[in-house]
């Protein structure tokens, strides 16, 4: 019975580490526009009043760079998601919060592509310890540096960990993202 219990859990696992190459896969192509236009069509508001709602979050000075930037005109929402973060440093400079004692400028690289890479080769290595759990049902896989493998609970751990750091990287894809648009406001100077 446990190891019915623990192949279901593994099972589980793989489901989600794929579930989660589409999550991250689809906030890097749709998931702001859809947002938006939810939003936008259940407020049923129109720009100016957009406009003026940005200005109490965000402040005029911030508001008004923000909407000279094409970019972030059409999709604000890292500046509304990561507004308790982001500092203007004189009157030209965007920094941003990143803990209470650490304060930086953004982000000038686009990391999409390389974290992106590692969850879907993450989302590889959940499938094969899903096989291999599957495997080592009926046979044993020889050797002493590949005991581990015969056990399922240590594939299950392994999995958890991979699982774990894929969702850990998909956070921080999001955030580097949001991070990267805000700092093209000091590119284009604030």
């Amino acid at each position: 019975m446990q190891t019915v219990v623990v192949l279901a859990l593994i099972f589980a696992g793989v489901a989600f580490a794929v579930y989660q190459v589409y999550d991250i896969y689809y906030s890097q192509n749709f998931g702001d526009a859809e947002k938006r236009a939810e939003s936008s069509s259940a407020s049923g508001e129109s720009a100016s009043a957009h406009e003026n709602h940005l200005r109490q979050l965000l402040g005029e000075q911030l508001a008004s760079a923000a909407m000279n930037d094409p970019a972030l005109s059409a999709n604000p929402e890292p500046l509304v998601r990561r507004r308790r973060t982001i500092l203007l440093a004189g009157a030209n400079e965007v920094r941003i919060r990143y803990l209470p004692f650490w304060t930086g400028k953004p982000v000038s690289r686009d990391y999409r592509q390389p974290l992106l890479i590692v969850v879907l080769c993450n989302c590889l290595l959940a499938m094969f310890l899903g096989g291999l759990s599957l495997y080592t049902m009926t046979y044993r896989v020889p050797g002493e540096a590949f005991a581990w493998m015969n056990d399922e609970t240590v594939i299950l751990a392994i999995l958890a960990v991979v699982v774990f750091a894929t969702h850990v990287l998909s956070k921080l894809d999001l955030f580097l993202h949001d991070i990267y648009q805000i700092g093209q406001l000091n590119r284009r100077r604030v």
